[in-house]
């Protein structure tokens, strides 16, 4: 009867009004939102990750996983430095050896500046979890190449190319494994970034020790005038600490899978993902709940890497500054 009524109004001429639909409210709201993130969209996500955040401060593993990973980001450089004197015993009786050292570090640091400098302009969230295992299973060959170096003489023009090529190809793994867990530990706030660095900073403690017990190992026992002549601890030393290194990438590799398979890091990650695709305008990329999965964030535009990228320098410029003084002290003094 009622449906009946409507139609005859309608037909009479009388004027029609339709009645306000819900969409349009939602789409008000969708629209604000947007309106917002278009102000400053970095803002906005730091302010709805802060829930996440506060989460994934409680979760030990969290803290752990990215302490490993930590580790793992500065292990390469250590190894490369750590190994000198055997790559050294290597070069005996060759024109190389007094200038290994500088070309070592020349080419490990000219090439992690430039990777580094890649890696940092073509981060995305979207790629760096697969980009982040990809360079601790590219480092973890490497330096079984070197543990199985031990067990070859070559000659020591063959040998100072293999070290040196391996070295440029850890310094390019390694940065794009530093800039992949920087920016996924990014996302769950200082916490992980506090762990990130807490790794960094211990794994130089570790491997000095690990390098102490391979040297005392080396040398345990008495051993008779012979043995001394024929004994190499360099070797047995590197051996050992080559081994280790590679055992701690594998574990590294499967910390970091693990914590890809977490409900928080994909709550995470899912969330940003929304956020991104909302600040875009691609609200159907938005997910509806948070137990779907996630879609990769859209990716940015060249200008709009830029602009974060010269965002991010000048709130950091007192800081690097700060950084690179004490570099130039250190140059200085030494």
């Amino acid at each position: 009867m009622s449906f009946h009524h409507r139609s005859s109004n309608t037909d009479s001429g009388a004027e029609y009004q339709s009645l306000s639909q819900a969409p349009n409210v939602e789409a008000e709201g969708d629209n604000s939102l947007l309106r917002s993130l278009d102000l400053d969209d970095e803002e906005t996500l730091a302010d709805e990750l802060v829930t996440q955040e506060a989460i994934s401060t409680t979760d030990g593993r969290i803290r752990w996983i990215h302490f490993v990973l930590g580790c793992a980001v500065l292990l390469p450089w250590n190894v490369i430095i750590t190994a000198t004197p055997f790559f050294l015993t290597r070069l005996e009786g060759s024109s190389l050896k007094s200038t290994f050292s500088s070309y070592l570090s020349t080419t490990f640091t000219i090439s992690n500046f430039v990777f580094l400098a890649h890696a940092t302009v073509s981060s995305d969230q979207s790629t760096n979890a697969r980009r982040a295992l990809l360079a601790i299973l590219a480092l973890t060959l490497l330096t079984f190449m070197f543990t199985v170096s031990t067990f070859f003489q070559g000659s020591p023009g063959t040998f100072f190319a293999f070290v040196i090529v391996n070295g440029i190809l850890q310094a390019a793994a390694g940065s794009y494994l530093q800039a992949s867990v920087i920016a996924v530990a990014s996302l769950f706030g200082p916490t992980a970034m506090q762990s990130v660095m807490s790794g960094q900073a211990a794994v130089g403690v570790a491997v000095s020790a690990v390098q102490v017990i391979s040297a005392a190992s080396s040398l345990r026992g008495e051993p008779t005038a012979q043995q001394l002549r024929e004994s190499r601890p360099e070797e047995r030393s590197a051996l050992t600490f080559f081994a280790l290194s590679t055992a701690f990438l594998l574990f590294s590799a499967a910390a970091h899978a693990y914590l890809l398979r977490l409900p928080l890091y994909k709550a995470v990650i899912g969330q940003f993902s929304h956020i991104r695709h909302v600040a875009r305008g691609d609200a159907s990329g938005a997910l509806e709940d948070e137990s779907q999965t996630m879609l990769p964030p859209p990716k940015a535009s060249a200008t709009e890497k830029r602009e974060q990228i010269a965002r991010v320098a000048k709130s950091n410029i007192v800081y690097n500054l700060g950084v690179a003084y004490v570099f130039v002290v250190t140059l200085v003094r030494t």
